[in-house]
């Protein structure tokens, strides 16, 4: 489920600046940068683009 579009927003402000820092920062070494209150919706997105992205890949494997 897509996180409110304030709440995005927020998250990707605070990660501009990370990722300009730190190029090619994983999730796991992001998350402790970020301040505690997006940490969780951080950690959402990143479970539901993941999840996306291996159900796409599962489906097209099937129409195979």
């Amino acid at each position: 489920m897509p996180l409110p579009p304030r709440v995005e927003e927020d998250l990707e402000n605070h990660l501009r600046p990370i990722r300009a820092a730190h190029p090619g920062i994983t999730a796991g070494e992001a998350a402790p940068l970020l301040p505690e209150y997006l940490r969780g919706p951080f950690w959402e997105r990143a479970v539901d683009r993941y999840l996306t992205k291996e159900l796409a890949e599962l489906e097209h494997k099937e129409k195979l």
